[in-house]
């Protein structure tokens, strides 16, 4: 595993070198899981929930008003 710091630490005392990170493999998975079509039930309960709780946050802003 890259540790960032510990190179950071050894940068005078080494030979100049380039380290890159690896991120290629995240970054598809979380596209992957954002494009995959979900079934048209699932859609629809987490669309009715997020529409819940925007409501909840509508009316304890309103509570909070007064």
């Amino acid at each position: 595993m890259f540790n960032v710091f510990e190179v950071m630490k050894r940068h005078d005392e080494e030979e100049p070198q380039c380290h890159r990170v690896d991120v290629v493999e995240e970054v598809v998975e979380d596209v992957f899981v954002e494009e995959t079509l979900s079934p048209p039930l699932e859609r629809v309960i987490v669309n009715s929930i997020d529409d819940l709780e925007e409501e909840w946050d509508r009316e304890i802003e309103i509570c909070l008003q007064h």
